[in-house]
């Protein structure tokens, strides 16, 4: 059985930036796509990888910005999840609920349709938590009925499997980990309190279990009034130099942009990154906070998904000679080395690396607070540990060159 919510047989919709009108367009919803854009309202409110010279837009990027929207086709645990929504493609899932996101504010309906977003926010209004989180998280069966798709995870992009909560008057993403060992909860946590103690604004993240699977929990970084835009949107505003680093070009257009003294936050992420072994900092895991209001950019997005680092995702036997070829993954380079790495920071002096005094222990406790779930072997948490410290030391060194 399949639900639809939202959407009918018209063709003509109209992309809504909150109460906002940015554009109509032919949207086909067979495909999940824009077919054909007819007037443009609001230039200025247009998604910026969107956006083309004389304030046209371009139907290609916009369907590209429109699906990254979306459930990729390789999240875990993808195809349990669509048959139990009653749904054959993920695609599928942008048409529900008007595309809502609390990932930023925009959202899709029919032309002459009168809904308002005050009515139908997600950041405001609740939805069924349990029946897409089940959908998501349960490895038995699991019922849903047609309101586990009035729910803003139809827009939630990403491999892990999540969803969002409200929970105690807060919006709140659960996210899983890689079986068996589950790892990359317990590292967002540690690279929470690595950061906390370093003075870096990254999201705060702890650990429980969710459908008997260990998950990380976060708030929501966002609310009523912004939207996050992502790196791939920011480098968006200019073309990019064929083979070159685009990390520059990054720091320009933020400052382009009014963000002050971007070297400082981008520091700070490249040194969190550096001591989690970080894997997955592809251009959708980093970004700016702009007001959805003024468009104003406000401040880069504090450090997120910090996970998938320290090896979590290598055999048990390959964590301890996992420093020998281990490269960092940033903007359009999967190959940059620690050297690199140590180039790119501006300013390693003003960290207090001695402030990570006893967070192997703090790491030690948490791989062992949830053993019973996550199935670690001893010998994996010996190694973890010894890979830790190995990044430890390794960064005080880096710093005692840069003072020389």
């Amino acid at each position: 059985m399949q639900f639809r919510f939202g959407f009918r047989n018209k063709k003509t919709y109209v992309l809504m930036h909150k109460e906002l009108p940015v554009l109509s367009a032919e949207y086909e919803k067979s495909t999940s796509e824009f077919t054909k854009i007819i007037e443009i309202f609001a230039f200025d409110h247009v998604p910026y990888s969107a956006r083309e010279e004389n304030n046209t837009v371009s139907l290609k990027k916009l369907n590209k910005w429109f699906s990254w929207r979306g459930i990729p086709n390789y999240r875990v645990g993808l195809n349990r999840l669509l048959d139990r929504l009653g749904v054959e493609d993920s695609k599928e899932l942008l048409n529900e609920y008007y595309a809502l996101s609390v990932s930023d504010h925009y959202w899709l309906k029919e032309e002459n349709n009168p809904v308002t977003y005050k009515k139908i926010s997600f950041f405001t209004h609740v939805f069924d938590e349990d029946g897409f989180g089940k959908a998501m998280f349960s490895l038995s069966s699991a019922d849903v009925d047609h309101s586990a798709l009035r729910t803003p995870n139809n827009t939630l992009a990403g491999y892990q499997k999540k969803a969002w909560f409200h929970r105690n008057g807060t919006l709140q993403l659960y996210k899983g980990g890689t079986f068996p060992a589950q790892l990359e909860p317990v590292h967002e946590k540690l690279a929470s309190e690595i950061a906390r103690r370093l003075g870096i604004d990254a999201v705060d993240y702890t650990t429980s279990i969710y459908e008997n699977q260990l998950v990380s929990i976060c708030d929501n970084m966002l609310d009523e009034n912004h939207d996050l835009i992502t790196a791939d949107e920011v480098l968006s505003l200019k073309e990019p130099q064929k083979d070159k680093f685009e990390y520059y070009l990054y720091l320009d257009i933020l400052k382009e942009q009014g963000i002050e003294n971007p070297e400082k936050t981008m520091d700070d992420m490249l040194v969190l990154d550096f001591l989690m072994m970080n894997t997955d900092r592809h251009n959708q895991n980093l970004g700016v906070i702009v007001n959805c209001e003024t468009m104003k950019w406000e401040k880069i997005a504090p450090v997120f998904d910090t996970g998938t680092g320290l090896a979590c995702l290598r055999s048990d036997d390959e964590v301890e000679h996992w420093s020998e070829v281990y490269n960092y993954r940033l903007f359009n380079s999967s190959k940059i080395s620690d050297q690199i790495v140590s180039y790119l920071i501006s300013d390693l002096s003003r960290y207090d690396f001695s402030k990570l005094d006893g967070i192997l222990e703090y790491y030690d406790e948490a791989m062992r607070k949830h053993r019973m779930i996550s199935s670690i072997r001893e010998e994996r948490i010996i190694s973890q540990l010894r890979l830790l410290d190995s990044r430890i030391r390794a960064v005080k060194k880096m710093q005692l060159k840069s003072k020389r």
